[in-house]
């Protein structure tokens, strides 16, 4: 029923794949809209068009507090723009939009949730909307939305019982029927979002010899959340194995099913072809095999802006130089495929300087280490390390040797971001913007993350 004021602005991001469809998702707004949500979808103002559909959108993202995304193949394929011209335009606006929004926004709060239809559609959701908690609605209308009200209600206390089910703990963090968590595990869960996630996993464990049974299962369960929030897959992955191994509660299976499909879709996103890994490997062989236009080219714009920038800082007053606007330089420089006559001394320049920096990474005895470190929700640091040597193992106070490279996924493509955990920002010199320890995993690395060009690298 309806409950009064409401207390969240959400818009409902969808592709128009069929009238059938278009339907459900009236429906799924209209049944928020009774669970007290404050929902809105483009049909709701088709009786009253704006003069511009993205502006419409870019005003709808802008004051509204979640934005959920409908993922289907269509609107996975227009979100990433490989359909024509004029194909799905809206969601190839509000793809642009939303993708905008997660680059500048430093929120902590996840804005954008996907849904899927089904449980088995979780490996549509495309990055990087895939790490923040997604649900499936449903093909039909009566399919359950509770969990889904409860996140964009953000007060789990308002949400009414359903008929039929105990009421849970004022503490309990998911609702399992026939499962009463004790006040321990809630307190132990609870401290996850007051400090520290790992002490909270801690405690977790010490209670796992005080239950047996589906009570066991569910703090497992309960730590393959917490470890997959820190971006800790494998150890997420045990966890919510553990629970298909253990307990016969549907409600726990399906829920660590769910969630296991989305870490393998996750894992897939960051080692599998095309994902951040196999581009860094592949941009590190370019450099290796001196391939400038292609190391070149696989660099973000603000990085060979950077770059250029620092290249024309090192050769400052040189007279090949002079006669140029150093602004329009560094442009024509930046550019993919540099046509400037200086091009390809800023290029090789730079070459020279990367692959010093590289010269000890080797195809054969390094590789990616650890779980994936997503930055936000567009860029993911990748750690390159001996693969012989474990994993960032300190030994004497010296860390293993890596090497850091950020990057970014624009479009449908992953590009190098930086050679560091930063992001690069443009300028006169060109700067860097540390990214905080706690989002990198670790303080510091073995290998510098910044390059510069030496008197030698001068043109």
């Amino acid at each position: 029923m309806a409950r009064g004021v409401s207390r969240t602005r959400t818009l409902i991001s969808y592709s128009h794949d069929s009238e059938a469809h278009r339907e459900s998702i009236r429906r799924l707004a209209e049944r928020l809209r009774e669970a007290g949500v404050d929902a809105w979808i483009d049909q709701f103002d088709e009786h009253n068009p704006p003069e511009s559909w993205p502006d419409w959108m870019r005003r709808e993202i802008e004051k509204s507090d979640f934005v959920i995304v409908v993922v289907t193949q269509s609107y996975v394929q227009r979100f990433s723009r490989e359909t024509g011209p004029g194909v799905g335009s809206g969601v190839r606006w509000e793809g642009a939009l939303i993708t905008a929004d997660l680059y500048h926004s430093r929120r902590e709060r996840a804005k954008f949730i996907p849904v899927v239809l089904r449980a088995e559609d979780a490996g549509l959701i495309p990055s990087p909307l895939n790490l923040t908690s997604w649900f499936v609605i449903g093909e039909k209308a009566e399919a359950d939305i509770s969990r889904l009200a409860q996140v964009l209600l953000r007060d789990p206390d308002e949400l009414p019982t359903e008929l039929g089910m105990p009421t849970a703990s004022p503490g309990a963090a998911f609702h399992f029927d026939g499962i009463q968590p004790s006040l321990e595990v809630d307190r132990a869960f609870g401290i996850a979002s007051k400090s520290d996630v790992h002490e909270a996993i801690r405690q977790l464990d010490a209670l796992l010899q005080d239950h047996f049974g589906d009570e066991r299962a569910y703090i497992l369960f309960l730590q393959g959340v917490l470890h997959h929030k820190v971006g800790e897959v494998s150890q997420a992955q045990a966890c919510f194995q553990r629970v298909l191994e253990t307990s016969g509660h549907s409600g726990l299976l399906e829920s660590s099913v769910q969630r296991m499909q989305v870490l393998f879709a996750e894992f897939l996103t960051h080692f599998g072809e095309g994902g951040p890994v196999s581009t860094a490997t592949k941009w590190l062989m370019s450099v290796k095999r001196g391939k400038k236009r292609d190391v070149w080219k696989a660099l973000t714009r603000e990085l060979r802006l950077c770059l250029a920038q620092d290249w024309i800082i090192a050769n400052d007053g040189h007279p090949n130089l002079a006669r140029y606007d150093r602004d329009e330089l560094a442009e024509a420089l930046a550019a993919k495929n540099p046509t400037h006559p200086l091009g390809k001394h800023c290029l090789r320049s730079k070459l020279q300087v990367l692959q010093d920096h590289y010269k000890r990474w080797d195809i054969k005895r390094w590789g990616a280490a650890g779980n994936p470190r997503r930055i936000g929700l567009d860029y993911e640091l990748v750690v390159m390390a001996p693969a012989d040597e474990g994993i960032l193992v300190t030994r004497n106070d010296e860390l293993l040797p890596v090497f850091a490279i950020l990057m970014r996924k624009i479009g449908p493509d992953w590009l190098v971001a930086n050679f560091g955990a930063a992001y690069p920002i443009p300028g006169w010199p060109p700067s860097a913007e540390e990214i905080p320890a706690e989002f990198v995993g670790f303080k510091r690395f073995a290998a510098g993350a910044e390059i510069a060009d030496s008197s030698a690298g001068k043109e």
